[in-house]
């Protein structure tokens, strides 16, 4: 692809693609440096490295985590990864792999930039790169920025990478060792002792589960709760008196048509698209011609345009209809495309147009000059936004003015006493409030208030925000129930709890018995059935008999016949579990060669990443050695 650019780079559709890839970096700030370097937290050869952009890369950091968990993760979750620390290695790293391609001269240029761009299949749409794709990915990442600069970026290492582990090879020594030891096959015997079964025996006595609930009191804390009393005022309660007069519509006609009533000229076409792929030979751009032409001749003798778009158009969003592209108004399509279509009169068919997607027949079905609405057209609208704006004027007037008198003495219920004032249920801070929803000021100022005290206005978002003016009347603390009122959930955990600590006991006792004597005789002495997977793989799934106890996996290829009983009991949803070891079975070879070439791929990339790794390691140690790298003992909140 890049030596098919530089090849017709001076051909019209290389220049249009190029043109159209810069406006849109320019036009979206993508790849622009600017602003004042504060709060250096690290230096990287003179590089300085901002509070900003570790704290940019950090959410950077949890959206990616965020989509790979698809919203599972918790706070606690992100705390733990040090998001900001990763962020600053990340920024460190990048630092000092830029500064050694730039002593080794790597680079990349522009035009390596636009034809990686042109390849990314997000980007593509049946099989071509599609401008539009790339326009709308940038409009969703505006805020973010930086995308060719993460291109050029991702070049860059890549060359460099290439250039340090060029030499690395895999030899089939190495994949024959690597693939006998992910498919080495391991048999386990297991005994369980089922908490559940021991549950069903199990009799607590009030004491007992009084203790309990001393001991575990959070699950079954109930939260703080208020009642309050409000008075909501909605925009659309105070717009069913007001009535625009014709001519305050004129006048909001008058001052809006131009910016939200102003329709562009626009054109209904049909076209039939004979393809050429980018870098296409003369001789198939030669081809591609005559074919259009015969096509144009056909049109011309009469034949039917949409039965013969159908049938030879090569555009596959259009074909099926006809090759009917709807209307569509100036700046929609490739400039050659638009302008033959907007010089076409209704019911004239255009000769053959080149644009960079090959060749155009197009006929245009209605042509709309550009306009603007009629007043009539438009005027319910006007009204419903002048009754909208009116009414949100006078609710947030009506508000007000409750207020001051409520704030110069007025008793809430005496101000309100013409206004609908409204009670809540009993509702928790996190809570949606009954007949509100959720609106978290509305419940922190229903917290923060003490009973009698009236809020200050509480608005809610949204296009038609509420107002609302509260006093709380009635408010229950937090506090853990007595037993009475819990008694069915305290009982059920309880004795879950006491099944699930005699199931560890026992299972404890269950693998000092079968280090004497073996799992099979421990097992029937107490009672338990010993049960046996089939063989299953270092790296494959563990048998549904034993899915829950994934450590068995992996520990179960640290046994052996001289020591087969796996060193602790495991616990599987409060049960009790003791794995010994069968046997160890060797890989089956049969599929070894089908699998040779990816899991030669494989290994070599690990070795290359492993490589880069360890250049980077080298990377970092030279820059501390010749001061070339600082960073500020408080440089990233870790934790």
């Amino acid at each position: 692809m890049l030596r098919s650019l530089r090849k017709y780079s001076n051909s019209t559709p290389v220049k249009i693609l190029y043109g159209l890839l810069a406006a849109l970096f320019v036009v979206w700030g993508v790849g622009a440096v600017g602003g004042e370097h504060v709060d250096v937290v690290a230096k990287v050869h003179g590089r300085p490295i901002t509070r900003g952009a570790v704290s940019q890369a950090a959410t950077q950091l949890r959206e990616q985590y965020e989509r790979m968990l698809q919203g599972k993760a918790a706070g606690d979750l992100f705390r733990n990864l040090d998001l900001e620390g990763q962020a600053l290695d990340q920024l460190i790293d990048d630092a000092l792999l830029q500064e050694e391609a730039r002593r080794l001269g790597v680079a990349v240029s522009d035009e390596d930039v636009l034809d990686a761009v042109t390849k990314i299949p997000d980007f593509q749409e049946h099989g071509r790169f599609d401008p539009d794709r790339v326009r709308r990915y940038l409009e969703y990442r505006r805020d973010r920025g930086e995308f060719e600069a993460e291109i050029r970026r991702s070049l860059l290492f890549q060359r460099l990478e290439g250039l340090v582990a060029d030499g690395v090879q895999v030899s089939d020594g190495e994949v024959e060792e690597r693939y006998r030891h992910d498919h080495e096959r391991a048999v386990v015997a297991f005994a369980r002792v089922s908490a559940a079964e021991i549950a069903r025996s199990v009799t607590l006595s009030d004491e007992e589960l009084e203790k309990y609930l001393a001991d575990h009191p959070d699950p079954y804390r109930v939260p703080a709760k208020v009642r309050v009393r409000y008075v909501a005022y909605r925009p659309a309660d105070f717009a069913k008196d007001v009535q625009p007069t014709d001519g305050e519509v004129a006048e909001q006609y008058a001052l809006s048509k131009d910016e939200k009533y102003a329709e562009p000229e626009e054109v209904h076409a049909r076209h039939i698209l004979v393809q050429v792929e980018p870098g296409a030979s003369d001789d198939a751009k030669a081809a591609a011609r005559k074919k259009a032409d015969d096509l144009l001749a056909q049109l011309k003798a009469g034949a039917d345009f949409p039965a013969l778009a159908k049938k030879s158009s090569d555009d596959p969003g259009s074909a099926a209809q006809g090759g009917d592209l709807g209307f569509f108004p100036r700046g929609r399509m490739t400039p050659a495309f638009e302008e033959a279509a907007f010089a076409l009169a209704p019911g004239q068919l255009s000769d053959v147009v080149e644009s960079p997607f090959g060749f155009h027949l197009i006929r245009v079905e209605e042509h709309r000059e550009a306009r603007t609405k009629p007043l009539e057209a438009v005027r319910d609208e006007i009204v419903a936004r002048l009754k909208a704006e009116r009414g949100a004027k006078l609710a947030r007037e009506a508000a007000e003015e409750d207020l001051k008198k409520i704030a110069r003495g007025g008793a809430f219920a005496e101000v309100l006493a013409n206004r609908h004032i409204q009670e809540t249920p009993p509702f928790a801070q996190k809570d949606d409030v009954p007949g509100v929803g959720r609106l978290a000021a509305f419940a922190d100022a229903a917290f923060a208030l003490r009973t009698g005290q009236v809020s200050d206005l509480v608005e809610s978002d949204g296009p038609e925000p509420t107002i609302y003016l509260l006093v709380p009347f009635e408010r229950t603390e937090a506090h853990v129930p007595p037993l009475a009122e819990v008694r069915d959930r305290v009982l059920a955990d309880a004795r879950r709890a006491r099944a699930e600590e005699t199931a560890r006991q026992r299972g404890e006792a269950l693998l000092g018995r079968a280090k004497e004597i073996g799992l099979d005789r421990a097992a029937a002495e107490a009672g338990v059935k010993v049960e046996e997977t089939g063989p299953f793989e270092r790296r494959g799934a563990l048998p549904s008999k034993l899915a829950d106890v994934p450590a068995a996996r992996t520990d179960a290829f640290t046994l052996d016949a001289a020591a087969p009983l796996a060193p602790k009991v495991y616990t599987a949803g409060g049960d009790a579990v003791v794995v010994a070891l069968r046997e160890r079975l060797p890989a089956d070879t049969t599929k070894l060669a089908a699998e040779k070439d990816k899991l030669r791929d494989s290994l070599l990339q690990q070795k290359r990443h492993a490589v880069s790794a360890a250049y980077l390691g080298f990377l970092k140690e030279r820059a501390l050695r010749e001061g070339a790298l600082e960073v500020r003992p408080d440089a990233a909140r870790r934790g």
